[in-house]
């Protein structure tokens, strides 16, 4: 059997399916809180405005209690508007306390994602150069090997030089292969 003609194994392909896998999911649930987001927020304006003008008519109301100088029964329906103005206003400002919690969590979520995506890429790189360098020396060993196996006419006369710069070439993206791996690249 010919080992030769046989590609040799990428093992760094499953490596780059897997953070593939990883990057279309998380895009996914991007997507997905992106338009959780948009929905939510769009709740916050109007509770934002309800609570201001139930706050605008509290105060009104309060400024016409503290003026107030007609009969008992327009007091008594005063204090009550002013009763209902403070409930209503207390109600809308926990639902917009509520709401812009839910925003927090769900823009927290986005950012985790988003770190992770960007992790994902620059993983992704470093992988991608990793496979091109061993790539690389695989080509440069077996140039070497063919050249250093060679026979016929070529073997009569070896190139001493051509070795020796080849053996120089092969060490040298070992060498910068190993420091990209101690560095973490």
């Amino acid at each position: 059997m010919n080992t030769r003609n046989i590609p040799p194994h990428d093992s760094y392909a499953a490596f780059l399916a897997r953070l593939d896998a990883a990057t279309a999911s998380l895009s996914t649930r991007a997507g997905s809180l992106d338009r959780a987001l948009t929905a939510v927020s769009l709740l916050l304006g109007p509770y934002q405005s309800a609570v201001r003008k139930w706050e605008r008519r509290r105060v009104h109301v309060s400024e016409q209690l503290a003026r107030h100088s007609g009969t008992p029964q327009t007091y008594t329906a005063l204090s009550e508007l002013h009763d209902v103005a403070v409930k209503m206003e207390s109600m809308l400002r926990a639902r917009t306390l509520r709401v812009t919690e839910k925003l927090s969590v769900i823009q927290g979520r986005r950012d985790a994602i988003d770190k992770s995506l960007l992790e994902l890429e620059v993983s992704r790189v470093k992988l991608n150069s990793s496979r091109m360098l061993s790539q690389d020396r695989e080509n440069l060993s077996r140039a070497f090997s063919e050249l250093a196996g060679s026979t016929g006419a070529a073997a009569t006369i070896p190139d001493l030089g051509l070795r020796s710069d080849l053996k120089e070439a092969r060490e040298a993206v070992i060498l910068a292969e190993a420091l990209m791996e101690v560095k973490g690249y």
